[in-house]
């Protein structure tokens, strides 16, 4: 599946939605009766605090990268680790801005009054809301979700593991939980085995695919609900960007070498190609472009000791350790 963004054709490089929701007639969004934000408003704060989130990330690997460099005993990896964990709220809250977007396209009483506009949705029943919802479930619900729950409501932890040689430095992480043996290792719910991490580089690439990936389901959700609700057509007109960074943060994104951990190397990536002088972005996924194999390699990672969880599972280690 491919994605093309272009200033020429669309006025900015951002996700579709922005130009579906900016061109809504006013008549035909209820926001104000919900006591929510205008769509493209929720929308576009969503972005720009995911924006601003991920260019923190990018500063800290550029200073994780110099510190490997330089082979510095002290390291800004903790920090990294941090930003990442609040970058990741930020991705899995889009969704949330994604379903106000929708709501704000249904009369009140619609349905009965929850505070979760997902429930909200599933009541009144709008029309593309469940495909949009079926849509999104294998990114929101086995990653992002995952990630995000088990952090938040299960004492779960971001932990820090690099693969590197004389020549290369390839950082990422693994949500760290309670095995049911009680060990504490990687998520058996995320990481296949309970012996495998995520490299940043991998990981980013598939954030940005869905990002845009969500956008283009949602205008697709919102112009077929405006015509199966009102007959309107409402088409995508090109938009200014609101957002002054996110071509930073684009070509960031577009810069990342497909330098993964050993058991990613054969998935398949988002291919990224960002045209500065065109103002264009196109990415595809799955692509036919080929990662970087790992050559002879160390594996460094992370121990916090809990004498309540003596045993201790390390990914790509075996076996669990005492």
């Amino acid at each position: 599946m491919l994605i093309h963004r272009s200033q020429e054709r669309d006025g900015n490089i951002l996700p579709r939605a922005s130009n579906t929701l900016a061109a809504i007639p006013d008549e035909y969004t209820y926001h104000l009766d919900h006591g929510k934000r205008h769509p493209l408003s929720a929308y576009i704060i969503s972005l720009r605090t995911i924006t601003a989130q991920w260019l923190q990330v990018f500063y800290g690997l550029d200073t994780l990268n110099n510190e490997h460099n330089w082979k510095s005993e002290e390291s800004s990896y903790p920090e990294l680790i941090a930003q990442y964990k609040e970058l990741l709220y930020r991705l899995n809250e889009h969704f949330d801005a994604c379903f106000s977007v929708l709501r704000s396209l249904c009369l009140p009483k619609a349905a009965p009054y929850t505070a979760l506009d997902s429930h909200f949705l599933d009541k009144a029943k709008l029309p593309g809301w469940k495909q949009f919802r079926n849509s999104i479930k294998a990114y929101r619900e086995t990653h992002i979700g995952v990630l995000v729950n088990t952090l938040k409501h299960n004492q779960g932890e971001l932990c820090s593991i690099f693969f590197h040689s004389a020549t290369e430095f390839r950082p990422g992480y693994y949500l760290r939980d309670v095995h049911p043996d009680g060990a504490l290792g990687p998520s058996y719910k995320l990481h296949q085995n309970a012996n495998t991490a995520f490299s940043f580089s991998r990981d980013m690439m598939i954030h940005l695919w869905w990002l845009y990936r969500t956008g283009d389901l949602l205008a697709n959700t919102v112009t077929g609900a405006l015509h199966a609700l009102h007959g309107i057509h409402v088409p995508d007109e090109p938009q200014n960007a609101p957002i002054s960074d996110w071509d930073k943060l684009i070509i960031r994104c577009a810069g990342l070498r497909p330098e993964f951990f050993p058991d990613e190397v054969e998935k398949p990536f988002p291919r990224i190609l960002n045209h500065t002088a065109k103002q264009s972005l196109r990415i595809e996924f799955p692509s036919t472009a080929r990662s970087h194999r790992c050559g002879a390699m160390r594996v460094q990672t992370e121990l916090t000791v809990d004498k309540n969880h003596p045993m201790n599972k390390l990914p790509y280690f075996g076996e669990k350790g005492e």
